[in-house]
């Protein structure tokens, strides 16, 4: 973790674009946590919330926009 006094600390008013997004796998775990949801929701019965879910992990693991 950064020290807070450094010139390295992430400011609030940082823009995300500059904090290196390879640092921070979002896509990866949109997709995971969006495949477990999509599990829970097939479990509960709801297969059009399982279908959207689905459709969100294969989303994340395409190309970035």
């Amino acid at each position: 973790m950064p020290d807070p006094a450094s010139q390295d600390a992430i400011s609030p008013d940082t823009a995300v674009g500059d904090i290196g997004a390879a640092d921070y796998p979002v896509r990866e775990y949109i997709g995971s946590m969006a495949g477990q949801l999509a599990m829970m929701a097939r479990w509960d019965g709801d297969e059009v919330l399982a279908g959207l879910l689905e459709a969100v992990v294969f989303r994340a693991a395409g190309v970035r926009p």
